[in-house]
């Protein structure tokens, strides 16, 4: 431990304190700039992954779901702006202009745009864009997408006219519009599912841009559509942009080197505070815009494993780890974890009582819990490690060294991302590291770790009272009241689940050269914003 203090000293004199740091980052705040917008010009971004292919019911790689953000719409799009944090999903109309819900919650309208048409690309050639379209995609994702879980409320889905959908569902469920906007729910043409084209290499959309050339290795190239909808509050024709490029570059110095040199405008992806302070070093002028982290890491402790069994033990454990410290030595910022995330603004629980539940660390206590539990001269267990990278292993061993301080020794190894996935589904470990998909909403995070069959469920929790305190907030129509519920949850989970243990959410960063104007990185994959943004030169 002093090791560690020693290491925390040094490392503070070139962060900003943890908690003043964790208050900026609420929004993705740019400067605003006091020049009007203007069209024209290009923009360059790295995403440091290829598509696969561009089928967006084949994967959910964000590699394929950055670049179809470019040239497709969803029914219902993530509002972006100065106002709005990284983490917060406001609805705003998209394919479809507007909506209603029946009274019970239980019946969806959807009115379509009249003024949306395809983009001029064979078979579908600049056809309007209609209610058929809606419904070949939706029944596709249904049968066979891998992202027809957030469908799952779904029970019917008609198309009165050309210009309505309605969706009728199995029970209410708040968090549908949300559904609607996830990040891998594109619509397509209906041409994509009768065989009219090969939607893995070619991509047919209604967005802001076309898919101009995808060159593996190289780049994919984009070029304004002249007929999309879009329109800024001011009504103003979008895209600004005429151009944009995505460059696959995979490695690291070589992703600095390019921002460095102006080959890059807008950066996405891992970052660490040295590596950014390194590049305002180089780039003085450069918009330094950071968030919390849409991901978090999380402990798994598989109750197979007896010790695990008792949540007296789990309880212990949490109360081994000082988050605080680790986030502030290892990640030099962010915020604290909690069951929901805290990129999640409004969903997540207070920072001051995740910091109660989960950054109070009390050693005395947690050796007190072990011998009630039978342990008292502590066990020792395996530790499967997801290789997230340098810092992500970092963690991994500070949880280790905190362990001890109680008598618990945990044995790490070291598994790479795709092997420890599979384990985790087999829930074969006894502990396991990781960090957590990024999700978009509440529930879509209970349903797939708490409750029975969800696909992230590695420890097999079946709790019928947390299954229906899930399903209840799932048909709470009241704003206030499900977010009540959303935080009880949380707390259920804190005092009778404890699995799996939330630990930190790093710093998000986001660096952009100063001629981008307009730039606001949300949690959604795809770049809601980048129709809005611009260039100075």
């Amino acid at each position: 431990m002093f090791e560690r203090l020693l290491h925390h000293s040094n490392t503070l004199g070139r962060i900003a304190p943890l908690l003043a740091l964790t208050a900026s980052l609420a929004l993705p705040g740019a400067a605003i700039s006091q020049e009007a917008p203007r069209h024209g010009g290009k923009v360059t971004i790295n995403v440091h992954a290829e598509a696969p292919n561009f089928d967006p019911l084949a994967s959910t790689e964000f590699g394929a779901h950055s670049r179809l953000g470019l040239a497709l719409n969803r029914l219902v799009e993530w509002k972006t702006g100065p106002e709005i944090a990284y983490g917060a999903f406001v609805p705003k109309p998209a394919l479809a202009e507007s909506w209603d819900a029946s009274a019970d919650g239980l019946e969806y309208t959807f009115h379509l745009r009249k003024d949306a048409v395809w983009q001029d690309i064979a078979p579908v050639s600049g056809r309007p864009f209609v209610a058929a379209d809606v419904l070949a995609t939706y029944e596709a994702i249904r049968k066979e997408g891998v992202q027809k879980g957030q469908l799952a409320a779904v029970d019917t889905i008609t198309a009165p006219d050309d210009h309505t959908v309605v969706m009728t569902l199995k029970r209410p469920d708040v968090a549908l519009l949300q559904a609607l906007a996830h990040q891998n729910m594109w619509i397509l043409p209906r041409e994509a599912f009768d065989g009219g084209y090969d939607r893995k290499t070619v991509v047919i959309g209604t967005g802001p841009w076309i898919l101009k050339e995808n060159q593996a290795g190289v780049a994919t190239r984009y070029v304004r559509n002249p007929k999309y909808f879009g329109k800024s509050e001011a009504g103003e024709q979008l895209p600004y942009l005429d151009e944009v490029d995505i460059l696959p570059i995979k490695d690291l110095n070589a992703r600095i080197m390019a921002f460095r040199s102006g080959q890059i405008d807008i950066w996405f992806g891992p970052l660490n505070l040295t590596q950014m302070q390194e590049l305002k070093q180089a780039v003085p002028d450069m918009k330094d815009i950071q968030t919390v982290a849409n991901t978090q890491s999380e402990l798994y402790l598989n109750p197979t494993f007896k010790p695990f069994a008792d949540l007296r033990v789990r309880q212990a454990v949490n109360l081994a780890i000082d988050r605080q410290g680790l986030g502030e030595v290892v990640r030099g910022g962010g915020a604290i974890g909690g069951v929901v995330g805290p990129a999640l603004v409004t969903q997540t629980l207070p920072q001051d009582e995740r910091i109660a539940l989960y950054g109070t660390p009390d050693h005395e206590k947690a050796k007190a819990l072990l011998a009630e539990a039978g342990y008292a001269e502590g066990f020792s267990f395996e530790l499967t490690v997801l290789n997230y990278g340098e810092e992500f292993v970092r963690e991994a061993e500070w949880i280790q060294q905190d362990l001890a301080e109680i008598g618990v020794k945990a044995e790490i190894k070291m598994v790479d991302m795709v092997a420890g996935q599979a384990l985790g589904k087999e829930r074969n470990f006894q502990g396991m590291f990781l960090m957590m998909s990024p999700f978009g909403e509440a529930n879509e995070y209970f349903g797939t770790h708490f409750l029975k069959g969800g696909n992230r469920n590695y420890t097999g929790i079946d709790d019928p009272e947390l299954a229906k305190m899930i399903q209840d907030q799932q048909g709470t129509m009241d704003e206030a009241a499900r977010q009540q519920k959303i935080w009880d949850i949380q707390r259920y989970v804190y005092k009778n689940v404890q699995n799996p243990l939330p630990i930190w959410a790093a710093v998000l960063l986001h660096p952009a050269q100063a001629r981008v104007e307009g730039w606001h990185p949300m949690l959604t994959q795809g770049f809601p914003s980048l129709p809005e943004v611009w260039v100075t030169k």
